[in-house]
């Protein structure tokens, strides 16, 4: 797999959405996933958002 280079292409060194971006191939060079790992991956920390989420919301509203 070709390891990706960190390419800033926005003047904006500290914007957010580059930021995101940086993070994103850090972590997906350092654990060496594919792109569709990588949308699994989102997709789990979704999931796993929403049900804390909702626990939470449950919590405090039978309660």
């Amino acid at each position: 797999m070709k390891r990706k280079l960190f390419n800033v292409e926005n003047n904006h060194p500290f914007s957010l959405i580059g930021f995101e971006k940086k993070a994103a191939l850090a972590i997906q060079n350092h654990f060496r996933l594919s792109n569709y790992q990588m949308l699994v991956l989102s997709w789990i920390k979704g999931l796993w958002t929403g049900i804390l989420l909702s626990l939470v919301i449950h919590h405090f509203v039978s309660h």
